[in-house]
């Protein structure tokens, strides 16, 4: 593991990064709904007793940014420096048989 990675276990580490202010307690403003006072508990994972929101760390940045849980992985993958290889998977065609 290279020196500037970091233990990515917690959907918490991944919310305050993205720039989610989270209190002593675990609770914040959900960023999913208008939320004047926080409703979700954010620890392993989150989720939002106003608008029922809930997932891990790839579900949070998914749903954060509109993305596929695929691209949701290779964001946090890029951005915390995990030493993991992203591989790129085409399925070939099959040949083309005449009848």
């Amino acid at each position: 593991m290279s020196e500037d990675a970091i233990d990515l276990k917690y959907a918490r580490q991944v919310a305050e990064y993205y720039g989610l202010k989270v209190g002593r307690n675990g609770m914040a403003c959900c960023p999913f709904h208008d939320d004047k006072h926080p409703s979700m508990k954010i620890d392993t994972g989150y989720y939002c007793f106003g608008c029922g929101a809930h997932g891990d760390a790839i579900g949070y940045v998914a749903q954060m940014y509109g993305l596929s849980q695929y691209d949701a992985a290779c964001k946090l993958i890029e951005d915390f420096s995990l030493p993991i290889e992203i591989y790129k998977f085409r399925m070939k065609k099959p040949p083309f048989t005449e009848f």
